[in-house]
């Protein structure tokens, strides 16, 4: 675990050198939110901003442009899932 930005500001930890997937996105007051999981570990997720995508590790920033195509297209759009998450990672 390595202590990196969250992308809000602060700082939290998640698995280092993690294979990462997107689990969900949705929109909320005029900006898009996206939720990946770290799939080594079951219950690791990390809320991301787009708008803060530049204050992201390379790592997390590098796999979010890869897919940003598909995100802002609507592909992961899943509000529920995403307010179900949320609620986990309170």
């Amino acid at each position: 675990m390595v202590l990196m930005n969250d992308g809000f500001g602060g700082t939290r930890y998640y698995p280092e050198n993690s294979e990462i997937s997107v689990l969900c996105s949705y929109f909320d007051q005029g900006h898009r939110y996206v939720i990946i999981q770290y799939l080594d570990l079951p219950f690791s997720y990390r809320l991301i901003n787009l708008d803060g995508l530049a204050f992201l590790d390379k790592e997390a920033q590098d796999f979010l442009m890869e897919e940003i195509r598909s995100i802002d297209a609507g592909v992961y759009d899943n509000a529920e899932l995403a307010g179900q998450i949320k609620q986990l990672m309170t």
